[in-house]
């Protein structure tokens, strides 16, 4: 059986995009806690696949009001995926680091 250590040695320890290496971030909810990885360099960031795979989905911090979580109205505290396509429109995966809640946010129609 692997342990936690076994799968944090599977992830890329490098950023795709600078090559520095990556740093962890833990952040804590009322509903668990959030690994990520992030790049002190480029500011990109990662979320560990939940189950289990080793691999980092892109996220990115939201500015503005979509930084802010609709659910508990904490400012900045959303992380929103990398555009996908779901239903016929373009969504983004968000995480809000404060209370946990995640949800599909649709962000345009699909691209043609």
């Amino acid at each position: 059986m692997a342990t936690g250590d076994d799968k944090d040695t599977a992830l890329p320890s490098s950023c795709p995009r600078c090559g520095q290496e990556l740093v962890r971030e833990t952040t804590r909810s009322r509903r668990g806690t959030h690994e990520w990885r992030k790049c002190p360099d480029c500011a990109w960031m990662g979320r560990p696949d939940p189950k289990g795979a080793p691999i980092l989905h892109p996220f990115h911090r939201p500015t503005g009001e979509e930084a802010d979580c609709v659910f508990c109205g904490e400012e900045e505290c959303n992380r929103a995926s990398e555009s996908f396509v779901w239903d016929g429109r373009l969504c983004e995966w968000i995480v809000c680091t404060a209370c946990g809640r995640e949800n599909v946010r649709r962000i345009g129609p699909s691209p043609a």
